[in-house]
């Protein structure tokens, strides 16, 4: 059986819990899942995250826009958590304002935007009744012309009966990433923390332009044992900053540890700004040992000229069952 097929057919409920620390829990908020035919790199709260924003493919619909007739919030941003949404966000997003509702419960999307790598969006949930504290949303995301995607997001109680949420989804496309996609979003039912589970059909269709990427090659590499990364592209457009990386396993760690990953600890310039890792997650392949990773940063300083990059790594055999590795030195990188 296949990485993908075993990955496929796992029981959540019987993953083992793999220790992290505090850093990695909070970006484990939102990680990763690849495509079906590469393997991705995953921990348990990944597989969630992945399974509750997995691209599958669905039929097309498109509704008017219906915000004005429902008495819901407006600028949702304020409301979000701040760990998906970046300062220029409001500004550049596209404006959806469409509203469907299902079973006394309406869902609007108000905004959204892609930055050439993530779709970030902002919605808002109201019902006829309250629905406790909300988990998440669960609801397939399928764009046109991608292999997989990953995503996660979070959702917040404003009042009894009325929610405010961001979701965050980063497709893989098959070719060239094209100026302007389609997004289709079907949630099927939310899921509270106490696990009541409230089913409906929603449907929304728009469209988003890509955001411009001014793209900076660089190569900057390290080993530990046989673990390899090397950094291979600065992004930079209006909203984020993104940093593409490979990893590469050598045959040891492969053997033994094949679902081993490495996320980026820390990014900070050399004026002294930190600045927070959004994993974006990633597609690999367990035969070849490479993955292919992405993460976003907000917008950098003008003035910086140098950023130093920290990642880690993380042993993993898959099925919840590794131990974190080593911290890696600080990567140079040269921004001029």
């Amino acid at each position: 059986m296949s990485d993908y097929k075993k990955f496929m057919n796992l029981n959540i409920d019987e993953v083992e819990s793999m220790p992290v620390d505090e850093v990695e829990k909070k970006r484990l908020k939102k990680h990763v899942l690849g495509q079906n035919k590469k393997r991705a790199a995953w921990r348990k709260y990944a597989i969630i995250a992945a399974i509750l924003f997995g691209g599958t493919v669905v039929t097309p619909f498109t509704f008017p826009s219906l915000a004005a007739q429902i008495p819901f919030m407006k600028n949702l941003v304020e409301y979000t958590d701040k760990y998906f949404i970046y300062d220029n966000y409001s500004d550049l997003a596209t404006i959806i304002d469409q509203v469907q509702t299902s079973n006394g419960i309406s869902i609007m999307i108000e905004n959204a935007i892609f930055d050439g790598t993530s779709i970030t969006l902002t919605y808002a949930i109201e019902a006829d009744r309250n629905l406790g504290e909300l988990s998440m949303v669960s609801g397939s995301f399928d764009i046109k012309s991608v292999k997989g995607t990953a995503g996660g997001g979070s959702v917040k109680k404003i009042n009894d009966n009325t929610y405010v949420g961001v979701a965050k989804i980063t497709p893989f496309f098959e070719g060239d990433i094209p100026e302007e996609i389609l997004v289709s979003w079907q949630p099927t039912k939310i899921l509270s923390w106490s696990n009541d589970v409230y089913k409906g059909d929603w449907s929304f269709e728009f469209k988003l332009p890509k955001l411009e990427n001014d793209i900076q090659t660089v190569h900057v590499e390290q080993k530990v044992d046989d673990v390899q990364v090397s950094i291979n592209t600065i992004e930079r457009n209006a909203l984020s900053t993104v940093i593409r990386y490979t990893q590469q396993l050598g045959q040891n760690t492969l053997k033994e540890w094949s679902w081993t990953s490495i996320s980026i600890m820390e990014v900070r310039d050399n004026l002294g700004n930190i600045y927070e890792a959004n994993s974006n997650g990633g597609t690999g392949n367990t035969e070849t040992g490479t993955t292919e990773w992405s993460i976003s940063i907000d917008q950098l300083a003008s003035e910086a000229t140098t950023l130093f990059v920290t990642p880690k790594i993380y042993y993993s055999k898959g099925s919840g069952i590794g131990t974190p590795g080593p911290v890696m030195s600080e990567m140079v990188i040269n921004l001029r």
